[in-house]
């Protein structure tokens, strides 16, 4: 079980050979995405002229939105210092998205550098 970043979710929605990657995990596996990616989807819908209703609804079709809830975020804000000592760059959303994959088990898979010294993080 993984859970799919934003970065994976867009290199899905384009046309080169990440994409196909990532359209084999979704085809195979059972996967999850984080709530929050659903607002940073919409937002790369809008600054590239492609519709956020279908893209969101191909997300929600192909995987389990976790929902992002104040247990999540207090783990993810208490957890940001330490996982900041491993990753200099890591934003507050990703933090999220790494947290909501932690804990929930599942393999984070995306594509993005800023994860790339996590453990549980597959890179593509």
């Amino acid at each position: 079980m993984i859970l799919l970043d934003t970065w994976a979710w867009i290199e899905y929605f384009s046309e080169d050979r990440k994409s196909e990657k990532v359209k084999e995990i979704v085809e195979n596996e059972e996967c999850y995405t984080c709530a929050i990616s659903i607002a940073e989807i919409a937002k790369w819908c809008v600054q590239n002229g492609k519709q956020s209703d279908e893209h969101i609804n191909m997300i929600k079709k192909d995987s389990t939105i976790i929902q992002v809830d104040e247990k999540l975020l207090q783990i993810a804000g208490s957890n940001y210092p330490e996982i900041r000592k491993l990753s200099k760059d890591i934003g507050m959303i990703d933090v999220i998205i790494f947290t909501s994959a932690a804990m929930h088990g599942l393999e984070l898979v995306t594509g993005d550098p800023d994860f790339k010294d996590l453990p549980n993080v597959t890179l593509i």
